[in-house]
């Protein structure tokens, strides 16, 4: 039961690190590239100030 809670909280932990990884990827896109991607540059904005829990 414990090492199922470790496991449960370290992919919780790993997949918080990733949103925060891709967040701050967006944050150096050139308005170009967002738009091949299908976001604007406020948009972009708001999704890298989100906390890390969202």
């Amino acid at each position: 039961m414990l090492i199922e809670r470790f496991i449960h909280l370290s992919r919780w932990i790993r997949s918080r690190q990733q949103r925060h990884r891709t967040r701050c990827d967006l944050r150096h896109l050139d308005d170009h590239l967002l738009a091949d991607i299908g976001l604007d540059r406020s948009t972009a904005e708001r999704e890298v100030r989100k906390p890390f829990w969202r």
